[in-house]
């Protein structure tokens, strides 16, 4: 049986360190306007509904390439409870022009906090971000199931978790 260095591990990220995070430790987000859905898509952590909170922005391109992938995957897993949201400090209107453009390639619930005061959290005072696109996924039961770039293998993790939750 090999031995391998916990350290290492998680230093090269084979190790997702943020799974046993308790919710308690992630804020609720600000929103100041639903630019795309309704409350009823934005729900509470630990409702029984796995949230996938996707930090972007209009004028980041990975952010943007991004788009179809959460689309698909809220198309694949809205009836097993999957809910993305997609989570903007941006002047609204910036949001809504991009949203015209990208047109059925953007389908899931856009929030907006003009304030910044969720990002100004997460990435300053807790810095929980290290980039952008930044998704976290938040389990049935609240807790930080995932977090990182989503080209990272949040599909991957998505279709793993879905089954075994």
């Amino acid at each position: 049986m090999k031995k391998f260095n916990i350290g290492l591990l998680i230093l090269f990220g084979i190790i997702n360190t943020t799974a046993a995070q308790p919710i308690s430790d992630f804020p609720k987000l600000h929103i100041t306007e639903i630019i795309q859905g309704s409350e009823n898509d934005i729900g509470f952590w630990g409702d029984g509904n796995i949230y996938v909170i996707d930090i972007w922005g209009t004028w980041c391109a990975p952010c943007i390439k991004n788009i179809p992938e959460l689309t698909k995957l809220q198309k694949k897993y809205k009836s097993k409870g999957l809910r993305v949201i997609g989570y903007s400090w941006e002047e609204p209107e910036k949001v809504r022009k991009l949203l015209r453009k990208q047109g059925t390639q953007m389908l899931y619930t856009l929030v907006n906090d003009r304030d910044g005061k969720f990002i100004k959290i997460i990435s300053e005072e807790r810095e929980m971000v290290e980039g952008f696109p930044y998704v976290f996924v938040i389990g049935r039961k609240g807790e930080i199931a995932w977090a990182g770039n989503p080209k990272d293998g949040l599909e991957e993790f998505i279709d793993t978790f879905i089954q075994k939750n």
